[in-house]
């Protein structure tokens, strides 16, 4: 329960009344933190190439850390960095794969 103005007379009042004890005016609903309805982008929408080369370039990304993660668990001298490298080329090609993965699917929409 929070204690906010009245609109119209300043008086404290809760949130959680109906309406203004002082002046009898009624107190509109709190607003929500959370916008529950989603906002279209103002932007201008990905053309299919784009979407195309977006999936392309994630897939060859998310292929080169599957490579370099291999290739860094055979070399025993690779050491952590080699390893840690591939780990983030992965990752990074695994997420980035996702993202494109919905863009496309939301795209179809």
């Amino acid at each position: 329960m929070a204690i906010i103005k009245c609109s119209e007379c300043g008086r404290a009042v809760s949130d959680r009344a109906p309406a203004c004890i002082g002046c009898g005016a009624p107190i509109s609903a709190p607003q929500s933190a959370f916008n529950l309805v989603p906002a279209r982008s103002a932007g201008a929408k990905l053309t299919p190439s784009q979407l195309r080369w977006r999936l392309a370039l994630a897939s060859l990304t998310l292929v080169l850390g599957v490579m370099a993660a291999d290739a860094a668990s055979r070399w025993p001298r690779g050491g952590r960095l080699a390893s840690t490298l591939a780990a983030l080329l992965l990752i990074s090609g695994l997420c980035w794969f996702i993202i494109a993965l919905v863009q496309n699917v939301q795209s179809r929409r």
